[in-house]
């Protein structure tokens, strides 16, 4: 039986091997641990679905491979192989409904033996159809993944390929100069999870042209619930009652009356979400983000998302995450609140349109309207801001969902939603 590389995710298009934990020759029974895979998101295991002997491993620990290849063979007997190739050597499985969790896309290499592949998941998917265009017709990918890139989509579809003729190629981007270490200097590998990132945020940020905006929040009313209502918290819950899950719930409030900030890009159309599923972003120890999702979020209570948040950041930190913790995510909150930070103009998680950051709640002088005049008093407040696509929006659409949920963090009987 062949063992592939799996599909664990809709927007997972590869995977490195991170570890092996049965050798050639060694048995196997279903349900054992086979080998670790490191994605742009996670670390996983993957069991064997058959038992047998392991009699080929195909794919080393260290080696990146795409969806479907074909990492290993479990036999009846041992046949002593570990296969050294080199990626680009690698056999490709055919993907089978039985074998494989399909989905609409494919990472594909590709045609006419070029060497280069459309990276994923975080720049390009190609649509079957396209797929089987493009290689009918013999066509280079390299100048419709950089149209397709150019105008900020993420996927090629089949239109793209008939437009083929009349893509533009851009001007190579330049290349810094590369500087050796000096005395003293540190060289410090990264991680897969920061290199991931990495990788993923240089794109985004060449795909969406960001515009930031914020509005200063007087937090009085949800201080007053949340002093209140904390150490009951902390001891009905088991989980601290933080600023964030007051700014997430207002979050979804708002962007139910302003749908387009909880969309995303496919190709030239924008797509608006029926549902909010609430990523919010985690710091793993400077090391790399992640951004869990609360699925439906919109339908969950207040003390809920604060459990829910708390609980899916012990899982990153541990290390512990799955892909559907992860994936279908359609806004992102940010919090960098703990550090003390005045305003955070993130990036955005593209293919999603917007991104929310949160910083520092502080004791601020605010002008307070008293009835007899105005007066300047201490009011813990902070400032709440998005960064959004400005394809997908102007900028008085993202100012009035701002102002939208200012008005609800300030105006809202939080005692009730804790309640």
């Amino acid at each position: 039986m062949d063992v592939i590389m799996p599909q664990l995710g809709e927007t997972v298009a590869e995977g490195r091997i991170g570890n092996w934990f049965k050798q050639v020759g060694d048995k196997v029974a279903a349900g054992d641990n086979l080998f670790e895979i490191e994605t742009d998101k996670v670390t996983m295991e993957v069991q064997a679905i058959e038992s047998g002997v392991l009699s080929e491993i195909r794919v080393p620990a260290g080696e990146t491979v795409p969806v479907g290849t074909v990492v290993a063979v479990i036999g009846e007997t041992a046949a002593g192989k570990v296969t050294q190739a080199a990626p680009a050597a690698i056999t490709e499985a055919k993907q089978s409904p039985a074998k494989v969790a399909l989905s609409p896309f494919e990472a594909v290499r590709t045609p006419k033996g070029l060497s280069g592949r459309v990276a994923a998941p975080q720049d390009l998917k190609l649509t079957p159809l396209a797929r089987r265009l493009i290689a009918q017709q013999g066509l280079d990918v390299a100048p419709i993944a950089r149209a397709v890139r150019g105008r900020g989509g993420w996927r090629i579809a089949a239109a793209d390929v008939r437009t083929a003729p009349r893509a533009r190629a851009e001007a190579p981007a330049p290349v810094a100069a590369r500087i050796e270490p000096g005395p003293g200097d540190r060289v410090e590998p990264l991680n897969q999870i920061r290199a991931r990132t990495a990788e993923h945020l240089a794109a985004a940020w060449r795909a969406a042209p960001h515009v930031f905006q914020a509005v200063e929040v007087d937090f009085s009313a949800v201080d007053k619930a949340r002093g209140a209502a904390k150490q009951d918290f902390l001891e009905r819950h088991g989980v601290p009652l933080t600023y964030l899950p007051f700014v997430a719930r207002a979050a979804c409030l708002a962007l139910a009356e302003f749908p387009r900030c909880n969309a995303y890009f496919d190709g030239d159309r924008l797509v608006v979400r029926g549902k909010i599923n609430l990523g919010i972003a985690v710091d793993l120890d400077h090391e790399g983000l992640v951004a869990p999702v609360v699925h439906d979020a919109a339908r969950v209570k207040l003390p809920d998302l604060a459990v829910a948040f708390s609980g899916l950041a012990g899982k990153a930190r541990a290390g512990m995450l799955v892909l559907s913790d992860l994936e279908g995510g359609s806004y992102t909150i940010t919090n960098n609140g703990s550090f003390g930070t005045l305003f955070t103009a993130p990036i955005i998680n593209v293919p999603q349109v917007a991104v929310l950051s949160f910083d520092a709640v502080t004791k601020r002088p605010v002008v307070v309207d008293t009835g007899q005049g105005d007066a300047v008093m201490a009011r813990p407040a902070a400032l709440i801001g998005q960064c959004f696509d400005h394809r997908a929006m102007d900028g008085a659409y993202s100012a009035a969902f701002l102002a939208r949920l200012k008005e609800i963090l300030e105006t809202t009987d939080w005692s009730a939603e804790l309640g």
